[in-house]
């Protein structure tokens, strides 16, 4: 659908072309599986945002996303699960009417990034029962505008979980977040970057039925 940003005339709709091979695999009698998978895609017409005012406004530029995505994760021991991702993106702006974003990075697509985490649940159906775990998210460094002149740094956040079950009801749990307190960037737009809380922590009570 076109979009008409703020007071300018109407922009031309993005067009997109997507394709994708994917593969899947289990292992150790579906206790653990795999996912891999490959992607290109083309797009035109992209929008943008313009750099001083962040008004989103259409081009005539192309772009293209291509790379592979991997995931492991399943049940390592009794008890114990185990999630492990990575992404490589590979992204240029292959036309533009502006010559200096020609072969740039799209903005906000990282060239690597990868989470990994883990649980692990003691004396499960007793009333002894706890469960533990913590991950790392990390996410290299972005661009922040079609001409690269402007970047976010990378990401890099350590959580923890940490909960019990009275019963097959209630369950109280504590979450920690940005342990290393670090300073991250959540959201991005424009030549603007939003950074992420410090280090938290939040606890929470929950009732299923």
């Amino acid at each position: 659908m076109p979009i008409r940003p703020g007071t300018n005339s109407f922009a031309s709709p993005e067009k997109a072309q997507l394709y994708e091979l994917g593969a899947k695999y289990s292992l150790f009698h579906d206790r653990i599986g795999a996912t891999a998978s490959l992607f290109r895609l083309d797009k035109g017409n992209a929008i943008n945002a313009d750099p001083v005012t962040g008004e989103v406004q259409g081009s005539s530029d192309r772009q293209r996303n291509q790379g592979l995505e991997l995931s492991v994760g399943g049940i390592i021991l009794p008890g114990w699960n185990v999630t492990a991702t990575y992404a490589l993106y590979d992204s240029d702006t292959t036309y533009s009417a502006t010559k200096a974003n020609r072969g740039k990075n799209v903005q906000y697509v990282p060239h690597n990034q990868a989470t990994l985490w883990s649980v692990y649940n003691a004396f499960a159906n007793t009333p002894y029962n706890i469960a533990f775990g913590g991950g790392v998210t990390w996410r290299q460094h972005v661009w922040l505008n079609a001409a690269n002149t402007f970047r976010a740094p990378a990401n890099l956040d350590f959580s923890a979980v940490i909960s019990h079950r009275f019963d097959k009801h209630w369950k109280i749990s504590m979450n920690g977040y940005n342990l290393a307190n670090r300073l991250n960037y959540q959201s991005l737009f424009s030549n603007r970057s939003t950074p992420s809380a410090g280090r938290m922590f939040l606890g929470e009570v929950s009732f299923t039925y």
